[in-house]
């Protein structure tokens, strides 16, 4: 039998650190990971390890990065 897909709600948090827009990605209270925006680029990394691990020139690259990367190893 095939699992029925579940909806899960993400929520995004933009604030400014050192004129820096970083938007942490969070799936119910936990935080999943962030996106750095660095100039005209962005750069995703994962709140387990904090270091970047995707560098795109769209921000919706980096945010499908970091939600492709945690259903893949939320085990």
């Amino acid at each position: 039998m095939s699992k029925k897909d579940k909806a899960i709600s993400v929520t995004l948090n933009e604030t400014k650190v050192n004129n820096q827009t970083v938007t942490d990605v969070l799936i119910g209270k936990q935080m999943i990971g962030q996106v750095i925006q660095d100039g005209d680029r962005y750069q995703a990394e994962m709140a387990s390890d904090r270091a970047p691990f995707a560098h795109s020139k769209s921000f919706d690259e980096c945010l499908q990065e970091i939600l492709s990367a945690y259903h893949l190893h939320k085990g």
